[in-house]
């Protein structure tokens, strides 16, 4: 569900790829003739599809954004949470499928001691739209054992964004204005992860016991340190613009359990990709 975003575009992709077959269901125009178009709110059409299909797997990526929950918190949860009922309701039919969910780094909004956050620490998220991933989380874990549970950072690399992160922004404005700019001091930290190595740990849900799992890699560079990087990449200056006020930095998410779990890395060196990302753009 949501294939035709950015993580669920890449990860259709994958699975084309390795001749593995799937289902895509998006509420925009479908690329590929095994998608269909129908929004998750639809109970009639998330039934049948179940139903009909009885997945093995059924990976939700489909739902709103940060900015959508900062914006319009009732209707963003609204929409979410009638499309999780939906599915929930009908994978408790098949008793068989395994749920892949993407929750958020938002989760650990709030969370301000010292130690990196893990999956077992208690939560009390201040933004909206960690409180309703915690929500989710929560729900599905009581209501639909056979889970895995991804706590996301924030993700790059070539793709199609909707919302773009700060790396992309700070790139196009290097590439279109000769310039980076920044808000406030650029103090804010934040842990990124590659695309590609959101997907290699994605497929390798099978080798997954069922639980949350924190997906992210180990990097963890203010924004003005990233911005130094990319004004390298392109040969551009940086400009500070204080009277703005930078966004929130998220504690440091510890991926131990999921590499412990997988008995193997799948995270690429942060640099080396961000790198091939900036080659690629250029």
């Amino acid at each position: 569900a949501g294939c035709n975003g950015y993580i669920g575009n890449e990860l259709s992709n994958q699975l084309e790829n390795n001749n593995i077959n799937y289902i895509g269901i998006d509420k925009t125009k479908p690329k590929n003739n095994n998608c269909y178009q129908f929004n998750l709110v639809d109970k009639k059409s998330i039934e049948d599809i179940i139903l009909n299909e009885n997945p093995d797997y059924f990976f939700h990526l489909a739902t709103h954004s940060a900015l959508a929950y900062k914006n319009n918190l009732l209707q963003a949860f609204n929409e979410d949470n009638s499309a999780i009922y939906n599915i929930l309701v009908n994978l408790k039919k098949t008793k068989k499928a395994k749920l892949i969910y993407f929750s958020s780094s938002y989760v650990y909004s709030g969370y301000e001691h010292k130690n990196p956050a893990n999956e077992k620490i208690s939560l009390f998220p201040k933004h909206n739209f960690g409180m309703a991933k915690l929500f989710f989380e929560n729900l599905i874990t009581r209501e639909y054992e056979n889970n895995i549970i991804f706590r996301l950072s924030s993700v790059y690399g070539d793709g199609n964004y909707l919302h773009p992160n700060v790396i992309r922004i700070m790139s196009d404005e290097a590439i279109k204005n000769k310039k980076i700019t920044l808000w406030g001091e650029g103090e804010r930290s934040m842990q990124f992860i590659y695309i590609e190595d959101v997907v290699k740990n994605v497929l390798s849900v099978t080798n997954l016991t069922s639980g949350i799992y924190n997906l992210c890699n180990n990097n963890y560079l203010s924004v003005k340190e990233t911005a130094k990087i990319i004004a390298k990449f392109f040969n551009v200056n940086i400009e500070s613009l204080k009277e703005k006020t930078e966004g929130e930095t998220l504690p440091f998410m510890d991926n131990q359990k999921l590499t412990e779990s997988l008995n193997e890395d799948h995270f690429s060196n942060h640099i080396e990709t961000l790198n091939k990302y900036l080659k690629n753009l250029k």
